[in-house]
């Protein structure tokens, strides 16, 4: 049971943002010429840009963590 709930503390995130972008992207395939179109692609582009966010601050929190450990052990 840890396992799983580290993967989802991990990843639970990013797997629910990736479902709404799922969801909206049906609905921006569906809609045809509906002037919400690009609204909605927009949607998707800044749920790729927050996953890539989480990526980021998740590096670099890891980054200052083993520089924080490392000039504790000197």
């Amino acid at each position: 049971m840890k396992g799983f709930a580290r993967l989802y503390i991990k990843y639970g995130s990013i797997a629910s943002i990736l479902a709404v972008m799922s969801v909206v992207g049906a609905l921006t395939y569906r809609m045809g010429d509906s002037p919400w179109r690009w609204p909605l692609l927009a949607v998707i582009v800044a749920g790729f840009g927050t996953i890539v966010g989480i990526f980021w601050i998740r590096r670099y929190v890891d980054r200052q963590t083993k520089a924080s450990e490392q000039g504790s052990q000197k």
